[in-house]
C-alpha cells in the first residue's frame, strides 16, 4: 500500500464523515420543526391544578386579568329546579395582608341606567387556588358578567377589578 492509497482513504472518510454529519443536522433540524409545544386552555390549567373535572352541562366563562398580571379563572353557571349556581376557580397570587377576593355578578353598563352588581362574596384558597360557589333561588342569568376584585372591606363597593369575564 502506497502514500497515495492511504490519503485518498482518509479523504474518503473525511467526506463520508461529513455527509453523516449532515444528514444527522437535517433530520434534527425536521424533527425540531415538527414538534409544536401543546398550551393547555385556561379550563384544563384550572382542572389539572384544582384536580378536578368541570362539568360540560353548565356556561363557561374566561376570567382574564385586568390588571396586566398573569392571574386567571373560570366561572361556571347553571340555573335548574329554581336553583342558581355559580363557581368561581381561579389562579391568583396571595392579595396583600389586609385584602382579599370577592366574587361579583354584574347586569348592564356601568354608569348606565340598569346597571347593577351582586356581591357573591369572598373567595377561599382552597386545593392550590382560590375558589368561590355560591348558590342562590333567585335567577341571575341576565347578569352576564362575572368580576373579582381585590377588597379591603366586604361591602357593596366594588374596589380594584383583578378578573373580568363575559357570558
Amino acid at each position: 500500500m502506497n502514500r497515495r492509497d492511504i490519503v485518498i482513504g482518509l479523504l474518503f472518510l473525511i467526506i463520508l464523515s461529513g455527509v453523516v454529519i449532515w444528514r444527522a443536522r437535517i433530520n434534527s433540524k425536521n424533527k425540531e420543526e415538527l414538534i409544536v409545544p401543546q398550551t393547555l386552555s385556561v379550563e384544563d390549567q384550572l382542572e389539572e391544578r384544582f384536580n378536578l373535572k368541570i362539568p360540560e352541562d353548565v356556561d363557561k366563562v374566561e376570567l382574564k386579568d385586568v390588571t396586566g398580571g398573569t392571574a386567571s379563572g373560570i366561572a361556571t353557571r347553571k340555573f335548574e329546579n329554581g336553583k342558581f349556581e355559580l363557581s368561581i376557580l381561579s389562579d391568583l397570587s396571595d392579595p396583600t395582608e389586609g385584602k382579599f377576593y370577592q366574587a361579583w355578578l354584574v347586569k348592564g353598563n356601568e354608569g348606565e341606567e340598569g346597571y347593577t352588581t351582586v356581591s357573591l362574596g369572598k373567595l377561599i384558597l382552597a386545593k392550590g387556588g382560590w375558589i368561590l360557589n355560591y348558590n342562590s333561588k333567585t335567577d341571575y342569568r341576565e347578569h352576564n358578567r362575572v368580576l373579582v376584585s381585590l377588597e379591603k372591606a366586604l361591602d357593596k363597593n366594588l374596589e380594584a377589578k383583578v378578573l373580568d369575564g363575559k357570558f
